[in-house]
């Protein structure tokens, strides 16, 4: 890591945690407690690229400038939000949970707002000049201007396949020399997602530009409304289509129903509200839109794989403590 990046750091009051278990001791793990937010910071960088997770509690509405100018050496910024509530200003994009969001470096400032008494959860790789000349100009002979339609563009249909490679980077704890032959390799497959899936959708797409687009308002909609008990009716009105046509396209271009994708919207918005301690199980079922707490629980197992109190006291076990460096109860640190 540069040492401008670590003043960086420095300067938004973060400290570095020696030996914190957290996430792998391949990189580096900050955190930080100010008024505005707490939580962790990770980085792990090479000559081509560098990963970074945020794993935060923004306390209150918060305004922060990322200048682009800071980062020569960088040509995109790519992110996968598990948990985001906030906006983009400039450019305007709204940052929402199991999204993907792409900034390229010209070296402008772009300024966030991130909503207070919100998680804040992302997995990021940012891609050096030096990586995208040898593996996309030099090996797939591909020009400036084709790189940058990809990445402007790719950020609408490429966060279903990041997940995965996300859920990989967060929960990877190995430390050895192969853990840098790991990294490389999920850097590099995530870029090819974002490069296969502009193509894709570029020759493939079976819905027309309209329709593609009033199925991204009906998605925007059930995003912000999850909790909420959505008409179809309404739904129908939002992309200007018959129920019929609107549950037909919106399975053809989601690969699932609007009930399913409403309801995994849910599971999403619920598992990161388990992982913090404020919420018992039924006021989490209730938050985000089910009455019943055994239907709610049954939902999660499907989609999730394990049922909510293991979420819960995977993060939260009885006989956890403060870390003594952090004070944080979900920090572990090695013991000398």
């Amino acid at each position: 890591m540069s040492k401008d990046f670590e003043s960086v750091l420095s300067y938004s009051n973060y400290t570095l945690l020696e030996n914190c278990q957290r996430f792998s001791s391949h990189g580096k793990t900050y955190f930080v407690d100010k008024e505005e937010m707490e939580g962790f910071y990770w980085n792990y960088e090479t000559d081509y690229f560098r990963i970074n997770i945020h794993d935060s509690f923004i306390k209150r509405d918060t305004f922060f400038t990322m200048d682009l100018k800071e980062f020569p050496d960088f040509l995109a910024f790519s992110s996968y939000m598990k948990a985001a509530h906030g906006e983009c200003l400039s450019p305007y994009k709204a940052l929402r949970s199991k999204s993907s969001f792409i900034i390229l470096n010209q070296k402008q400032s772009v300024r966030f707002l991130l909503n207070g008494q919100t998680p804040f959860q992302t997995v990021e790789i940012d891609f050096k000049r030096q990586m995208i000349e040898d593996y996309l100009m030099t090996q797939y002979q591909l020009d400036l201007r084709e790189i940058s339609d990809i990445f402007t563009e790719s950020h609408k249909f490429n966060a279903g396949k990041l997940e995965k490679i996300a859920d990989e980077l967060l929960h990877y704890h190995v430390n050895s020399i192969g853990s840098e032959l790991f990294y490389e390799i999920k850097a590099k497959e995530w870029l090819s997602v974002i490069i296969n899936e502009y193509y894709n959708h570029q020759t493939s797409s079976p819905l027309n530009a309209a329709d593609d687009l009033a199925l991204g308002n009906v998605s925007s909609y059930i995003d912000d409304h999850y909790a909420s008990n959505i008409p179809q009716d309404l739904l129908a009105k939002i992309a200007m289509m018959s129920k019929t046509k609107l549950k037909n396209a919106f399975k053809l271009k989601y690969n699932m129903t609007i009930t399913e994708y409403t309801q995994r919207r849910r599971m999403s918005m619920a598992e990161q509200l388990l992982e913090t301690p404020h919420l018992s199980i039924k006021d989490v079922a209730l938050t985000v839109g089910y009455q019943s707490h055994s239907r709610f629980s049954s939902l999660f197992k499907k989609y999730m794989g394990i049922y909510p109190y293991e979420i819960r006291n995977r993060h939260h076990p009885t006989n956890e403590k403060n870390c003594a460096q952090c004070q944080h109860t979900l920090c572990i640190h090695k013991t000398e």
